[in-house]
């Protein structure tokens, strides 16, 4: 059972790696802005499960500077979006 919790967390950890970095390569590369839905909404998506990951990994640095960057992020995406 053990085996089975670690591999649901290592799941969560990479999926939102891979979230957060082909947002950040599909707008280095010009395909998506950074003002985007797409963007932001893959980085609330990659932020949020590598926050989970770090949660359970006990990685403080890690789930703080990913909150920080989902909070810049959900704030991007109200101005952006609500005209704020």
């Amino acid at each position: 059972m053990l085996t089975l919790r670690k591999y649901k967390e290592e799941v969560i950890g990479w999926t939102g790696a891979v979230f957060s970095l082909s947002a950040f390569s599909l707008n280095s590369l010009n395909i998506i802005g950074s003002q985007s839905i797409e963007y932001l909404l893959m980085n609330i998506v990659g932020c949020s499960f590598l926050i989970i990951y770090a949660v359970f990994k006990k990685a403080h640095a890690s789930w703080v500077l990913n909150s920080i960057w989902l909070l810049m992020t959900a704030v991007a995406l109200l101005k952006a979006y609500m005209n704020f």
